[in-house]
């Protein structure tokens, strides 16, 4: 059967990012099939999604029960689905041996999904206690995941607690732009809030064997607000 749309209607559908993503997933369409015009295929990603091309009056009809489809976007498993049609599988092996990867991959999915929070963060923790590299990994993913903001939310800063640990140069201007905030906040309760996270930057710049940019940051903080003698009093309960 004569094809019905072309690898530019694909992009054009897609946009130049997705196009990209769609075509890296090609290896992961399994069970295409075609009735008529109708095209659909199942994609092995998170979760197995069901993808249709069809062909309408108007162009090339669409679904996938993905967010992104269900949004109405032509989304990567489309493009994967109208690559496969268009060109075959580049290796029927290698597609073998993704499709039933990723099929892996969503019942695992399915599993750790029955896991409350904690006991999810229990087992990620045992995984990485003896994997340097998986510890790095979920480091580096959450710190994608998180979006800094002009204010400091407490993922961000959660994140930069743990950071401080492994990489304290990365932590110290999330912590600066929390201390500076609470102080803004002129009440004793941020005040007290800003006192304890100047320890954790203290730490921090130890760590880097830096103490002296520490003690000229607090010294300058006690300057700049030397009239705000509530939080002077927070500093000094912390021997700050």
């Amino acid at each position: 059967m004569t094809a019905f749309f072309s690898k530019k209607d694909l992009e054009r559908l897609a946009g130049p990012r997705a196009y990209q993503r769609g075509a890296a997933s090609v290896p992961a369409v399994d069970a295409l099939g075609t009735s008529g015009a109708e095209i659909t295929a199942t994609v092995y990603g998170t979760e197995p999604w069901q993808v249709r091309l069809d062909r309408r009056p108007a162009g090339l009809d669409f679904s996938c029960d993905c967010p992104r489809g269900m949004a109405g976007e032509f989304c990567r498993h489309c493009v994967a689905v109208g690559l496969v049609y268009l060109d075959g599988p580049a290796s029927k092996n290698r597609t073998a041996e993704v499709a039933a990867a990723q099929r892996e991959i969503a019942g695992l999915r399915r599993l750790l999904g029955i896991l409350d929070r904690e006991d999810l963060i229990t087992l990620l923790l045992d995984c990485a206690h003896e994997e340097h590299d998986l510890r790095r990994h979920l480091t580096a993913r959450v710190a994608e995941l998180v979006q800094p903001g002009s204010d400091v939310n407490d993922t961000e800063l959660r994140l930069a607690d743990v950071k401080a640990l492994t990489d304290p140069a990365s932590a110290i201007p999330v912590y600066k732009k929390h201390i500076e905030a609470r102080i803004a906040a002129r009440n004793r309760r941020d005040y007290a809030e800003a006192a304890r996270y100047l320890q954790h930057l203290k730490a921090a710049y130890q760590r880097l064997h830096r103490k002296s940019e520490a003690v000229a940051y607090i010294e300058g903080l006690r300057a700049a607000h030397a009239r705000k003698h509530n939080l002077l009093e927070e500093l000094a309960k912390r021997g700050l």
